[in-house]
């Protein structure tokens, strides 16, 4: 018998990824569901009725109101309260229309402690968010709340899988939305375009960030449901342990679009926490045959996705 899945957020970054990593897949089907169809994870009747009709066997949770650091911090109010009243809708939905349906759900390693540089997951607890993405992390942390409260009091099951910062293909085009690395490339781009002398990096391009290529994370969810694969830590970081600065992501797209152009900074722009990396350790054990895909070949891929695009 087909599975189910339900892909809540289906038209966005990763629900996009999914829907071609899952393919042609014979054992599946996919339902994906968003606002464009009527299924607004903030209006839980919207939301009822379509679990109502799908009845999944699993939910993967791609749903979120999410944007770049500047989009975060100047929105922090309305990011906290969609992402947890989405969450809140997302579970008590669940209970009332099927308890057996099994949540996966990406957390963001911006809920980590913002003074933590290798992000281990028995660390996640050990202090602040860092406050230029404290709303959208604090959100995240409050869904690992509540998924182990629905499991402790009606058996529901989620699985939360931390992530680092996604690129690639198939995110949002606007700046305000995109996430970081893909909005790096495509202003690049539009620089390019414009004959423009000098690019502007926001703040001081040190950071380090772990960065993940989207398509890695849909056949990492793939493989956890192809082999009913639910016994995992909570949450676990699908993580590399290896970060690469804002500066020399900067300079490869530089090289890559051939483009001769002065790298500028404006340090008026928050850099957000110096250092995000995520522990591998777990992940290893857990995984020990995936490998990720290399940092050039995904940019590439990127950058011929944008310059269709835009």
């Amino acid at each position: 018998m087909k599975k189910r899945i339900l892909i809540l957020g289906g038209f966005g970054f990763l629900g996009k990824t999914l829907t071609i990593i899952f393919g042609d897949d014979k054992n599946y089907e996919i339902f994906n569901e968003s606002r464009r169809t009527n299924c607004d994870v903030l209006n839980s009747s919207q939301l009822r009725t379509v679990l109502k009709e799908i009845n999944p066997d699993i939910i993967i949770y791609a749903a979120a109101n999410v944007g770049s650091v500047n989009y975060v911090t100047n929105y922090a109010a309305d990011v906290m309260n969609d992402n947890v009243q989405m969450y809140l809708n997302l579970y008590k939905t669940v209970l009332e229309v099927n308890k057996n349906i099994i949540i996966i759900n990406p957390l963001a390693n911006c809920s980590y402690p913002g003074l933590i540089d290798i992000q281990h997951e028995d660390l996640w607890w050990d202090g602040k968010i860092h406050e230029s993405v404290e709303s959208y992390g604090m959100s995240k942390k409050t869904s690992f709340i509540l998924s182990e409260c629905y499991k402790r009091q009606y058996g529901i099951k989620t699985i939360n899988l931390m992530l680092g910062g996604g690129y690639g293909e198939n995110d949002y085009l606007t700046e305000e939305k995109t996430h970081a690395m893909n909005g790096i490339i495509m202003r690049m781009i539009k620089a390019k375009r414009n004959g423009d002398k000098q690019f502007v990096v926001w703040g001081t391009g040190t950071p380090i960030r772990e960065w993940f290529y989207m398509p890695d994370i849909g056949r990492i969810i793939k493989h956890i449901i192809d082999n009913d694969y639910y016994q995992l830590p909570n949450p676990m970081n699908v993580g590399q342990q290896h970060g690469i600065s804002i500066t020399d992501i900067v300079l490869k797209v530089k090289e890559i679009l051939n483009y001769d152009v002065e790298i500028v900074y404006d340090t008026t722009k928050q850099d957000g926490a110096p250092i995000k990396v995520l522990g591998s350790k777990l992940f290893k054990k857990y995984f020990p045959d995936f490998i990720f895909t290399d940092y050039e070949i995904g940019i590439n891929n990127a950058i011929k996705y944008y310059m269709e695009k835009l």
